[in-house]
């Protein structure tokens, strides 16, 4: 195993990784109770051709928002919404799998070589009431039908994060053999709580976090594209928020994220109920019983609040 440093992916890029980022996608589908549910009974080469028709048209539409690298360099400062796209490769995989290889498009990701065999998606939510419009050239919007399976880290989708203005959109449908009524139904619920939940915050997200199953598991990868985010949270003094599946719980309390609702360093609960984080419930549930399942399924709403990141002699800790 020879991994990269995260990588940042550009439009140029899409072409090169979607086939890898749907092939992680899929590697975790159906290996929780709800996935199974959900997605068991998609034929294998189906749920891959969906999950890539599903990852070209997000990355067509999110790739396309101002970049968070360029909070403090491209003249459109904090009032904006933005994003960014990580991706890690495994060198050592070339030769071993049968997937497309990056062409000359990109310099960056295509001199990387390899295979992508992590992702990471973080976007960045300005003070609500101080938002700009950023207007973007016409492409395809962000799909109804994006997953939530991802290792690890589970994908986010927030009412809150309405893609850029200005975009046809393209809908890939759900395959039929897959449980429609479900998918609909959690993913509402989740949007629901997120916006409920950090709708009003001036925060970054974690949209979604996913390494390769199950040979790239617990290796560190997740950690390593997960902290990319923080000396920016940091810096701007913002959280960091997101849903954590019960696998993710640990991995996310490892990281200094926290329930919803517990104290922002020694805040009274009338600061944190003004925050919108102050007697919130911070679990998501799905009964599975109530859909030809058993068990409930928990998402767990986190945040990480923001230290210090600037060290002693005033330098920023941001890197791009």
């Amino acid at each position: 195993m020879h991994l990269t440093d995260p990588i940042h992916i550009s439009l140029d890029d899409a072409d090169n990784v979607i086939p890898d980022i749907a092939r992680i996608k899929h590697s975790s589908l159906t290996t929780t109770p709800l996935g199974q549910l959900r997605y068991g009974n998609v034929p294998a080469e189906e749920a891959r051709e969906w999950l890539e028709a599903c990852t070209r048209v997000e990355l067509l539409s999110e790739l396309k928002y101002p970049r968070i690298v360029g909070l403090e360099s491209d003249g459109l400062g904090r009032h904006v919404p933005r994003m960014e796209h990580l991706v890690i490769r495994d060198l050592d995989l070339d030769l071993d799998l049968d997937l497309p290889q990056p062409t000359a498009q990109s310099d960056i990701v295509s001199a990387a070589g390899g295979v992508v065999v992590a992702f990471a998606e973080f976007q960045y939510h300005p003070l609500p009431g101080q938002e700009q419009e950023h207007r973007i050239q016409p492409s395809v919007s962000k799909s109804t039908t994006e997953t939530q399976s991802k290792v690890e880290i589970p994908s986010l989708t927030s009412s809150a994060s309405q893609p850029p203005t200005n975009v046809d959109t393209e809908v890939v449908d759900l395959p039929s053999s897959a449980h429609r009524a479900l998918h609909e139904h959690w993913d509402q619920t989740v949007e629901a709580a997120l916006s409920a939940t950090f709708g009003v915050m001036h925060c970054f997200e974690v949209r979604g976090i996913g390494t390769f199953s199950p040979s790239h598991l617990r290796r560190g990868i997740a950690s390593r594209l997960l902290a990319w985010i923080f000396p920016w949270a940091d810096r701007l003094d913002v959280p960091v928020v997101l849903a954590a599946t019960p696998a993710g719980y640990p991995f996310y309390i490892r990281h200094g994220f926290v329930e919803v609702g517990d104290h922002h360093r020694g805040e009274d609960d009338d600061e944190a109920r003004t925050k919108g984080t102050r007697g919130t419930r911070p679990f998501i549930e799905c009964d599975m019983a109530e859909w030809g399942g058993s068990g409930i399924h928990r998402h767990v709403l986190m945040i990480r609040w923001p230290k210090h990141a600037a060290g002693v002699d005033g330098t920023s800790t941001l890197s791009s």
